[in-house]
Formats: C-alpha cells, structure tokens, sequence
C-alpha cells in the first residue's frame, strides 16, 4: 500500500491505493514546506483522521511539493512523515517532478508549472534538468496565480484600473492598503493571499485590460524561463496547473507567436501521478 501526496502551495490531494485500487482520497491545504514550521507540520498531519486505518499498512510515501531548495525543511518534513509511518519509505520529491511524471508518455518534453507558483524543466523520463532557478513571490514565479494577484492588486491600489474594473473589485472584496500590506508582509503564506484574486480576472477574463494583464506576465514568462533555452524550440511543452489551464487561450496565442510546441494543459498532476505510480507499484 502506497500513499501519494501532490502538493501546490495553495491545495495538496491526499491518495492511499494497493494493487487493488484506490482506498482513500481526500483534499488539504498546500504543503509548500518553506512556509511550515515542523511544529505546524506535525499537527496538520496528525489531523489528517483519514489516514488512520492506513498508517501501519502503508509501505511508501511518496510526497511531491514545493519548497525544496532548502535541505533544512526537507529533512524536517522526513521525520514528521517518518514518526508517523514507521513502517514506510519515504521519498520527498518536489512538485516540478511530479508534473513532469503526471504528464510524461514516453518522449522527452519541457514541463511547466503555472499555479500558485512557477516552475519549469525538462525531462526525458528519468532525469528532471531545471532550465532556470525558481525564486519564489518575491523575485520570480512569473506568469504565476501569485504574480497575476499582485499586479491586479497595484493596479488598484495605485488607481490603475479601469472604471468599470475598479467599482466591480471594490464591491467583490473589502479591501485597503493596510491590509494588504499586512497580509504581504507580516502574516503567512502571502503567495497564496495573492493568488486568491486570481477568481477575479478569471470572472473577467474578457476585458482588454485582464487580457493585456495576463498576457504581459504569461509573455514575461516564456521570455525568462521557455524562450531562454537553447533548445525549447526542439520539444513539445506540457503545461500544468491550474492558472495555465484556465488562460489556456491566451497562453495558446502567445506560444504561436514565439513559435513553441503545446504538447498539452492538465489543470491538476494528480491523475497522472497516480498512473504513474501504480504502473510502479503493480510492475
């Protein structure tokens, strides 16, 4: 019996399955293990009753998130997992390689995450070849649910955006300067605050202004982590996530424009992954 963790920073899905099928699947908060103390790890995973008549039965853990850069907080998430599943081996894989796994058929392809957070490699089915570092809200995940959320919220807050726009954003969500400043800057998770208004340009995905909004970022994307690859142009790209497959017609219209290969969009990893794995598991 295994149990397969995919993590975002926003969501993670939860999946036990043995070679008879799947036994339990559930859906959490993200585990981006930069933003958890082993304190908070531990009580958000003994919280979790839905794995109580599975823990002594299950023999690998394989849990796929962000957040990995830092060997500290991998190590921590180990012995939270361990302590738990005593009887397991644990394998602590990052979210990138999970996409890449969910969506790979036999050919070499680009992989690109575009949720919360960005990201993007290649793999050839073995072996995952970053093509430019990952640095998180502040410095990068460009073309990310987060980048998105913090251009529209200083497009409101310095009074940027259109009428129509600016009246609609200020009946959906109350909001002010202070606020968002203290969620940004001194309250946790604040990638996740600012991807939370991605709903918004999704509910107005139509007008010009979302439209120059998204494409800018998506474009700054593809220039920074795709069009910077000597090679891009010689492999298809799969798209994952939930932000890609939602603006997957603005993405599309970019990507003939730069003249890349889609090779798909798969808004969640998870069914892919868990293909993978009890091909794994059954072999």
């Amino acid at each position: 019996m295994i149990l397969i963790v995919e993590s975002g920073s926003t969501k993670a899905d939860w999946i036990v399955v043995d070679a008879d099928g799947v036994k339990c699947e559930f859906k959490t908060k993200g585990w981006n293990i930069m933003l958890l103390n082993e304190a908070e790890m531990q009580t958000r995973l003994n919280a979790l009753t839905q794995l109580v008549p599975f823990v002594n039965s299950i023999s690998s853990v394989y849990f796929y998130t962000p957040g990995l850069a830092i060997q500290e907080y991998v190590f921590s998430l180990h012995r939270v997992l361990q302590a738990l599943f005593i009887n397991a081996l644990i394998s602590i894989e990052s979210d990138l390689l999970a996409a890449a796994r969910s969506v790979y058929s036999g050919a070499p392809l680009f992989v690109s995450i575009l949720g919360t957070g960005s990201n993007t490699a290649f793999y050839d089915g073995e072996v995952l070849q970053q093509t430019s570092p990952s640095l998180g809200y502040v410095l990068g995940d460009e073309g990310s649910g987060a980048a998105l959320g913090k251009d529209l919220l200083k497009a409101y807050l310095y009074q940027l955006l259109p009428k129509d726009l600016y009246i609609s954003f200020s009946k959906s969500y109350s909001i002010s300067k202070e606020n968002v400043l203290k969620a940004v800057y001194t309250q946790d998770a604040p990638n996740r605050f600012l991807a939370s208004y991605v709903p918004f340009l999704v509910a107005h995905k139509n007008h010009d202004f979302v439209k120059d909004l998204v494409s800018n970022q998506f474009d700054l994307y593809i220039k920074t982590h795709l069009k910077s690859n000597p090679i891009i142009s010689d492999y298809p790209i799969a798209f994952v996530g939930s932000v890609a497959f939602i603006f997957k017609d603005i993405l599309s219209s970019l990507l003939i424009i730069h003249q890349l290969t889609i090779f798909c969009f798969s808004q969640s990893p998870i069914n892919g992954l868990l293909r993978y794995h009890v091909q794994k598991f059954n072999a």
